[in-house]
């Protein structure tokens, strides 16, 4: 493993690098078009080769900062300068960002981090930005990756943006584990009142030149967790742990932006106690965890006794956490030890034999049969009603509209909760429901029938739930428009089947629940 560089600085010199960004056209759509499609989709398998070969010595713009700031390619001075204009190879060593060979024209320039162009569309719409970070695979061509060294955008960032709940304009946000700043970055384009944390140095300083380069105002601390923060409370936190469970065994790297230094899935449990104790009223904390299946039981026991150790913390204040974990992942030892092994540069066969060793011997020290991975939601508020617990077990790709699906559950849980749906069959039957965007109708036929075989209730926008449809129930979520009561349909109905009343809503009003709950109906009053 090479030592990494000091790690680059904020200077005046910064608003120039981004001038000139900017004037380059350098962007995500931009990238891809000068590389083209097989180049950008060797790069995206961390495959530098065809780009390398395709751009050549080229001098235009884009292919310049695409070979220094992506592929961590030297660069003649002259070409930097010309590529960078306002800020030139001078600036770039200023900010530590690169260094020279020497000052002729044809002296090679080495960027020491990667400033790769990110694009983003959510809720407000579409956005760019770019985000600085050690450099990665494409870069370092086979070297392993120091322990300290500080990540770019991962798959599991990309995961937890499309989970997180949009926080509001004034409210208090904190990206706990900011490594370079993805997380903080995304959460910028809603509010005002940002920080972000890290409990190493290094990545603090790369989050900084982040913010900077995209005029993002963000406080940055250095500190474990939610230290920073003391006892003020906290209307959102976001969080990319760093929740990888290595082995404490001589040899191993423990990597700093995936490893937090505990034993097993101690900091996952640990987030999980502390996050709500952070929170204020109405606050929610949303997070990337791990967390080991002991042999023979269920995927889910363990995260249970940390929430219920949170919930009665909470409890002592006269308030409720609800909790809500999808896991996305179950490995069993073998295959979590081959991921982690292979992330980032895969060692040499002898040294990746003795780490394969000492992770399968630490998770049978503790009896660890499986380990899962999911997105942890909690959310704190005054006990009302009653608590949300789910524990989805979701392995199959999620929706794009993961956080719809979140938020419409949420909504729906308190729903039923001021409704007092559960234990109060008149407040359910008093309310209107509307049927929610993307509930669609399926049915399916025998060839040559012309009554179905089957009929679903399918929410194709969320999490894809689907509910079994009767014939009293398909008529009912039909007429759910927001204009009449419940009672005023089942009622209808059951006249248009020729059955009681109270044989409809008692058929029809279990699945009605379900379907506040996960959002595919709304109470509109």
């Amino acid at each position: 493993m090479s030592a990494l560089p000091p790690p680059p600085r904020v200077g005046p010199e910064i608003a120039e690098l981004r001038r000139d960004l900017l004037a380059a056209d350098y962007c995500v759509d931009a990238v891809a078009e000068r590389v083209g499609p097989a180049a950008q989709q060797a790069l995206a398998r961390e495959e530098a080769v065809p780009a390398l070969r395709l751009l050549g010595r080229d001098t235009d713009r884009l292919a310049v900062l695409v070979r220094l700031l992506v592929l961590g390619d030297g660069v003649p001075r002259a070409a930097v300068d010309a590529a960078l204009p306002s800020l030139g190879t001078r600036g770039l060593v200023s900010l530590g960002l690169a260094g020279a060979a020497g000052a002729g024209p044809d002296d090679e320039v080495l960027a020491c981090v990667d400033v790769e162009p990110q694009a983003v569309a959510d809720d407000e719409g579409e956005g760019a930005w770019w985000v600085v970070s050690d450099h990665g695979e494409l870069a370092l061509r086979g070297e392993l990756l120091p322990v300290d060294h500080v990540l770019g955008v991962g798959t599991a960032s990309m995961t937890l943006i499309e989970a997180v709940l949009p926080p509001a304009k004034d409210d208090v946000v904190a990206d706990v584990g900011c490594g370079s700043g993805i997380q903080a970055l995304h959460l910028s384009r809603f509010t005002d009142r940002l920080a972000a944390t890290d409990a190493s140095a290094r990545a603090a300083a790369f989050a900084r030149v982040t913010f900077a380069l995209n005029e993002v105002d963000a406080q940055v601390h250095v500190g474990d967790l939610l230290a920073p923060f003391g006892r003020q409370r906290l209307d959102r936190i976001v969080s990319n742990l760093p929740f990888v469970i290595t082995p404490r065994s001589s040899g191993v790297p423990e990597y700093t932006y995936r490893d937090a230094g505990a034993v097993g899935d101690g900091i996952s449990a640990r987030m999980v106690r502390e996050a709500p104790a952070r929170l204020a009223d109405g606050g929610i904390a949303q997070f990337l965890a791990n967390w080991e299946v002991p042999a023979g039981a269920p995927w889910d026991e363990r995260i249970r006794g940390w929430v219920e150790a949170a919930a009665a913390d909470a409890d002592a204040t006269g308030d409720v956490v609800d909790v809500w974990v999808v896991q996305r992942e179950l490995a069993d030892p073998a295959l979590y030890a081959e991921a982690w092994i292979s992330d980032g540069v895969r060692p040499e066969r002898d040294t990746a034999a003795q780490w394969y060793r000492a992770w399968l011997d630490d998770f049978a020290a503790r009896g660890v049969e499986s380990v899962g991975f999911g997105i942890v939601t909690m959310r704190r508020r005054p006990a009302a009603h009653a608590p949300l617990r789910r524990y989805d077990d979701r392995p199959e790709p999620l929706p794009a509209a993961l956080r719809d699906g979140l938020a419409a559950g949420l909504a729906g849980h308190d729903a039923l909760g001021s409704l007092s749906a559960l234990a109060d069959e008149a407040a359910l039957l008093g309310a209107r429901l509307a049927v929610s965007d993307g509930v669609v109708e399926r049915r399916e036929h025998a060839p040559g029938s012309a009554d179905p075989r089957s009929v679903h209730l399918v929410d194709t926008r969320r999490f894809g739930r689907m509910i079994r449809a009767s014939v009293a129930l398909g008529g009912v979520v039909g007429a759910c428009d927001g204009d009449l009561s419940l009672a005023a349909i089942t009622s209808a109905v059951a006249d248009l089947l020729g059955e009681g009343e109270g044989e409809i809503r008692a058929q029809v009003l279990p699945s009605l629940r379900k379907m506040i709950a996960e959002g595919m109906l709304v109470v509109r009053g």
